[in-house]
């Protein structure tokens, strides 16, 4: 009978997988900096979440970068306030270059959740992005969002990775353009203006119980 690894060591082993479970198969993005952070996420730095309320950050070349399976990208990194009932984690990701789709460009987000080992849990995909105007207040600019939730009953969630997968220029069928909601899932799809940088807003909403799945259910109500 072959030995078994020690915990140790399969820790290791998980966190150096990192890459391959956070990162999409495409290539890396022309322009990413090639520098990179450190190997294991144990060692990124953490900024802790406010258990309510929201906190804006960027996300640019002076950003940490780590080398996922499908090259560098940048990202920030944070740790879970303690909770006693489940909360929605709302990441917008703001459109940058105003409306003309030559200029327009956006940090595509995706999110990891991290254990308390370091762990992968669970992520987002892009199909989780939706694309909110600046309507009713419900964002100043128009925007890319997300929303994960967050089942405290789950103690061994821990962190959340931001980051965005490398190069999404690549060749897509369109749906029909109709209207500037179809223009914009259009744009969603083929992914226009992917850059590696961009300015985010993360906000926490108070939510009932939910599954801890990567699939973002129903939108909280609008406070």
């Amino acid at each position: 009978m072959q030995p078994t690894l020690s915990t140790s060591r399969a820790r290791a082993g998980h966190r150096a997988a990192l890459a391959g479970l956070l990162a999409l198969a495409l290539p890396a993005a022309p322009g990413m900096a090639a520098k990179g952070c450190c190997t294991d996420p144990a060692r990124f730095h953490y900024d802790p979440l406010p258990p309510q309320g929201s906190v804006d950050l960027v996300i640019n070349s002076s950003s940490p970068t780590f080398e996922f399976q499908s090259g560098p990208s940048a990202f920030r990194a944070f740790l879970l306030p303690e909770a006693s009932r489940p909360y929605y984690i709302e990441v917008r990701s703001f459109i940058a270059g105003g409306s003309d789709p030559e200029r327009a460009r956006v940090f595509y987000p995706v999110v990891a959740v991290l254990t308390d080992d370091f762990l992968v849990s669970r992520s987002t995909d892009l199909e989780s992005l939706h694309f909110d105007l600046p309507l009713f207040e419900a964002t100043t600019d128009p925007a890319y969002r997300l929303v994960l939730p967050i089942d405290p009953s789950n103690p061994h969630e821990r962190y959340i990775v931001v980051f965005t997968p490398s190069n999404l220029n690549e060749g897509r069928t369109l749906p029909p353009i109709s209207t500037p909601e179809s223009a914009a899932e259009a744009a969603k799809i083929a992914y226009l203006g992917a850059a590696p940088y961009g300015r985010l807003r993360i906000t926490l909403h108070p939510g009932e119980a939910v599954p801890a799945t990567s699939a973002a259910p129903a939108d909280p109500p609008a406070r």
